[in-house]
């Protein structure tokens, strides 16, 4: 993983090397095309975004993620697309928590 930086705009992109998982297959088929000025891009899709963050989160126990996750999940996802993966990664209590928080 590392970042780039437009000094100008002051915007940052993580860019994160896609592993040859399942998972990690599926999540880089989901990604959505997005325009933005000048360029167009793709960026994770929300329910893959909310599946790394808990993957994050249970790896470093770090409550850092969570409230990201929480946001996440307060604007609308797939709960079973969630519900599946989570289950498969290991995160589905993480997942539950914060379906119910």
């Amino acid at each position: 993983m590392f970042n780039l930086v437009h000094l100008e705009s002051v915007v940052k992109v993580d860019i994160i090397v896609r592993k040859n998982s399942p998972y990690r297959q599926t999540e880089f088929a989901r990604r959505v095309a997005i325009d933005l000025p000048g360029f167009r891009t793709w960026i994770v899709s929300k329910e893959d975004l909310i599946l790394s963050k808990l993957a994050w989160a249970g790896e470093s126990r770090s409550e850092m993620q969570l409230p990201d996750v929480r946001k996440l999940l307060a604007t609308g996802a797939e709960p079973d697309y969630l519900r599946r993966w989570a289950a498969l990664l290991g995160i589905a209590d993480l997942l539950e928590e914060s379906l119910h928080e």
